[in-house]
């Protein structure tokens, strides 16, 4: 047991009534990175100043009572946290209790339910396609599909990177917004191509960061706000890529027949400008064979 209590990545107490107080008897590791305290202060603290039941009604005492009760079928309450930083986080409680020879004491384990809160506010006033659960190393470690038009069930993702679903041009992109979200602690907003089933899609989807007690980093939650799949034929780059293809030009070589940048030829190629300068567009497609409008159909004649 005390193997497993240590090795949990789920936050965990344990935790005694002795006498006429609540003690802490010992705390994993994941529970000091979340509460923000470190291990020494923590022992010496009731337990009743972190964990607050008051909103629910309940006091420390009945809510472990509660969740000890034998006879229930794997109770479970949701309560606050107050970390050291004094912000409250929504989490659920659960417990277990153990007897010690004369000693009985209660291990507590809590699920933070601070990324799932906030995606269920903004469902409540937006409509979206996709929620990810994303880790520090872009890894999504939960995926629910609403109204997207995903096939495959959610479990086929989690564990996979995210940015194995996006564009292979746009990966550099969203890193970098989420990199600036989460050093800035701030909500972004990005969209870009993703890649479900086979087939893109232009995405919209909003990131929020979320941090642990200590400050470190914890996860982000994306929001994928709308999903619109991209009709290829009508796409500029890729009727741009096909006739590159069908005349057998580089990128390279048409930079230099056009004196057109090699940058500005890729950006282009890639999606990344969507409508060049009437110049470029005309230079190109001269140099392809066609007119402008054959591969940008908002240039009109």
């Amino acid at each position: 047991m005390n193997h497993l209590f240590y090795l949990l990545s789920d936050p965990m107490l344990i935790v005694e009534f002795d006498e006429s107080r609540w003690s802490i008897r010992d705390v994993n590791q994941a529970f000091a990175t979340f509460s923000g305290f470190k291990k020494s202060d923590l022992m010496l603290l009731d337990p009743s100043t972190i964990i607050s039941t008051q909103e629910i009604g309940l006091s420390f005492k009945e809510a472990v009572s509660q969740l000890s009760d034998e006879d229930a079928f794997s109770p479970q309450i949701e309560c606050k946290l107050v970390t050291k930083t004094s912000t409250p986080a929504d989490i659920r409680l659960s417990c277990r209790k153990l007897q010690q020879g004369e000693r009985t004491v209660y291990v507590i384990i809590c699920k933070d339910l601070r990324e799932a809160k906030w995606i269920d506010s903004y469902i409540m006033h937006n409509k979206i396609m996709v929620s990810l659960i994303v880790n520090e190393r872009y890894t999504i470690i939960n995926l629910k599909h609403y109204y997207a038009p995903v096939q495959q069930p959610s479990s086929l993702y989690v564990n996979k990177s995210i940015f194995d679903l996006v564009a292979e041009h746009e990966r550099s992109k969203l890193k970098r917004i989420f990199e600036y979200a989460k050093n800035n602690r701030t909500a972004e907003s990005v969209d870009f191509q993703l890649k479900f089933d086979d087939r893109y899609y232009s995405a919209d989807a909003v990131i929020q960061p979320f941090y642990n007690g200590n400050r470190s980093f914890k996860n982000f939650a994306v929001i994928l706000t709308s999903l619109h799949i991209n009709n290829q034929e009508e796409d500029p780059s890729y009727k741009l890529r096909l006739l590159m293809l069908s005349k057998n030009i580089s990128v390279t070589s048409l930079a230099q027949s056009t004196l057109i940048s090699l940058t500005t030829i890729s950006k282009i190629r890639n999606g990344k400008i969507k409508k060049p300068q009437r110049l470029t567009a005309e230079l190109i497609a001269g140099e392809l064979g066609v007119r402008p409008e054959t591969i940008w159909s908002s240039f009109k004649r």
